[in-house]
């Protein structure tokens, strides 16, 4: 039987599950060498301070997570507890997606450009091509006169370069509108547009148009429905999930090419967001910053501490103040034991029937002499 390793300076505790839901236990490693020292049977408190008591030298410092179980045995030995930064910027995170629950509804409507799409898709110009590319062959020239290359006229209008190169000729003249031939149809489309308000098929259309007297082709009766839909009908509605809101939210100031909708648009429909929302913000940067000043009136804010989302969170950080800006203050961080851990359960599967907890720390603990210490 393995004996545990003596205690260094600093260490770092967690808990695993033996059996998820019902038995949990913990694992204590070295923050030098992020090697294990030793498994204890549960996760109370008491466990943890016999153990802390039969040590000849006590830890100076122990980085945790939020287990309420490991703060009280550390503290009660005197020894700084050190908050795990990833533990408490997940608990943010899973209370910025309680009160996105509570305020924002499961989808927001918005167009492609970001506000709300409630009206018609613009209907197509219907003056000759030549009066609609006018104007834009105006700006081409007017801003190649300016001594803009081509190349940056393009980028700035999305044209391609030729397009442009043909345009900034001073005697290019748009070209005539061809001139559209009468079609049988023509005197049909009141009708035609009515089939498409009511959404009638295709079949249903032509037949209906056809009993008014129209002989064309049903190409034609096609053709013209795609233009009266694309004129009048409302246009498809985009939505945002509340997943994406929140990660809209929680990503800010980095956004995606793919983002419908603006965090200015969110905070000014959503009042209830802009509390959170600057909270949210000014912890993580003081995490990110290491600047326990900027996080502890973060936590005192009146503002922060009277808002019905962030009260309870703001609360339990309150009950242990200390605990929180020493994750500030020093560098420990619960990743070794974390990988410490996803060991372990790799050792108890290949256990699978025939593993308890005594096999189990023995193969946990039995592992090559840290090197470090052969001497």
């Amino acid at each position: 039987m393995p004996v545990a390793s003596p205690c260094a300076e600093v260490i770092g505790i967690d808990d695993f599950a033996f059996k998820k839901g019902h038995r949990y236990e913990t694992i204590i490693c070295d923050a030098t060498t992020h090697r294990p020292i030793d498994l204890l049977r549960t996760r109370e408190a008491d466990m943890l301070k016999d153990w802390l008591v039969n040590l000849e030298k006590r830890p100076i410092r122990a980085s945790v997570d939020r287990f309420p179980a490991y703060q009280e045995a550390l503290l009660d030995q005197d020894i700084v507890v050190v908050n795990d930064r990833f533990h408490l910027v997940d608990n943010l995170w899973r209370c910025l997606n309680s009160i996105c629950q509570r305020v924002i509804p499961s989808q927001i409507p918005v167009n492609p450009k970001g506000s709300v799409s409630y009206g018609l898709k613009p209907q197509h110009p219907t003056g000759p091509e030549n009066e609609t590319k006018r104007p834009l062959v105006e700006r081409v020239q007017s801003m190649h006169r300016q001594g803009m290359s081509l190349n940056a006229i393009a980028q700035m209008l999305s044209l391609n370069w030729r397009t442009v190169k043909k345009y900034s000729d001073p005697a290019y003249e748009p070209s005539p509108p061809k001139r559209q031939r009468p079609h049988l149809i023509d005197r049909f489309m009141p009708q035609l547009r009515e089939c498409v308000r009511n959404r009638y098929t295709l079949q249903e259309t032509d037949a209906h148009l056809r009993q008014l007297g129209y002989r064309g082709s049903f190409g034609a009766v096609r053709h013209r429905s795609c233009d009266a839909r694309s004129e009048g009908l409302p246009e498809p509605q985009v939505f945002v999930s509340r997943k994406g809101t929140c990660r809209l939210l929680w990503q800010w100031p980095v956004t995606r090419p793919d983002d419908t909708i603006d965090v200015s648009y969110l905070l000014v429909r959503y009042g209830d967001l802009a509390v959170p929302f600057c909270f949210i913000q000014g912890f993580r940067e003081a995490i990110r910053e290491r600047d326990s000043e900027h996080l502890l009136s973060l936590i005192t804010n009146p503002q922060v501490k009277s808002h019905s989302g962030l009260k309870r969170f703001v609360g339990r950080l309150k009950q242990n103040v200390e605990v929180i800006l020493a994750a500030c203050q020093f560098e420990e961080s619960n990743g070794y034991v974390e990988g410490n851990i996803n060991r372990l359960k790799m050792m108890k599967r290949l256990m699978y029937g025939r593993g308890n907890f005594d096999l189990l720390r023995i193969r946990v603990l039995c592992r090559n002499p840290d090197p470090s210490c052969a001497h």
